[in-house]
């Protein structure tokens, strides 16, 4: 029987204690230097997450290959779920030596643009590390469609539900913002290459509720014509506008609260999703 956190890995006790000690620094860290928290900082958080998935996927072509792509001793920080942690005290510590070198209020208001920036630089570095590993010939080639196929897909999707969802309630958008619309994209584009995986590579899918979900589906006479996966992405996207529409006001009022609590909810979706999106790059 499925368990509800199957492939996880657990790092070893050593790994784990640094990997939490070194969370609860930079934690404190930010708590003290009291960053501010705007739509700039829900924005810088994407390239980080790109990042944490491509070391995700290095650890997963390791695994498969059966190859030593990290040392042994810090190999299980970048399994899931260690990853989110090892990323975020990355994230963590560069945003704090942000705000630390900033000089006065105008440095610490563009510390959200020094964290994006070096992000994109780090996620740049990786995707360019990843495309040099589909030369490979066991690995690769390099697949463009079927990943651009879904992130198109996504993005139409995206705006027209926002857009929809603007139109029957005006203000969610008038205070989410593009911060919102970042969280249904997140979701959608989770929903969307889930389904690409499963309907149309054939890709087993390792999280027990997604596939539940799709297994419900498979047994509905829509399966023959739409597959299983299209039940996910509806899911997905229900589960992502309820979430937008139910917080609007949290960010208007709570704007700090309510762009962390944002981007927070963005990461749970575009993580996978970047995870899939590399994984069908590199024709996995």
């Amino acid at each position: 029987m499925a368990t509800p956190f199957e492939g996880f890995v657990v790092p070893e006790t050593p790994q784990l204690v640094a990997l939490l000690a070194a969370t609860v620094v930079v934690v404190a860290l930010l708590l003290v230097l009291e960053p501010p928290i705007t739509e700039g900082f829900v924005l810088a958080v994407v390239p980080w997450v790109f990042s944490g998935a491509a070391l995700h996927v290095f650890y997963q072509l390791g695994e498969l290959y059966e190859v030593q792509l990290y040392p042994p001793v810090v190999e299980s920080l970048f399994a899931a779920p260690a990853v989110y942690l090892t990323t975020f005290v990355a994230m963590g510590f560069t945003w704090s030596v942000s705000l630390l070198v900033a000089a006065g209020t105008g440095g610490r208001r563009r510390s959200a643009q020094y964290l994006g920036g070096t992000g994109t630089a780090v996620a740049v570095v990786l995707g360019g590390l990843l495309v040099w590993q589909s030369l490979d010939p066991v690995v690769g080639p390099l697949r463009i469609a079927v990943p651009a196929i879904g992130l198109v897909a996504s993005l139409v999707v995206t705006a027209v539900v926002y857009l929809a969802l603007g139109a029957w309630r005006t203000y969610v958008i008038a205070e989410a913002r593009l911060a919102g619309a970042l969280v249904l994209f997140a979701h959608t584009l989770d929903g969307i290459t889930t389904a690409i995986g499963v309907d149309v590579l054939g890709v087993g899918e390792r999280s027990v509720l997604p596939r539940r979900i799709m297994d419900f589906a498979a047994d509905l006479p829509t399966a023959e014509y739409l597959g299983s996966g299209w039940l996910f992405v509806v899911v997905k996207i229900g589960v992502a506008v309820a979430l937008v529409w139910a917080f609007a006001d949290f960010v208007h009022d709570e704007p700090a609260r309510g762009y962390l609590l944002f981007a927070v909810l963005m990461t749970v979706g575009i993580g996978p999703a970047f995870n899939n999106l590399l994984l069908f790059f590199l024709g996995g």
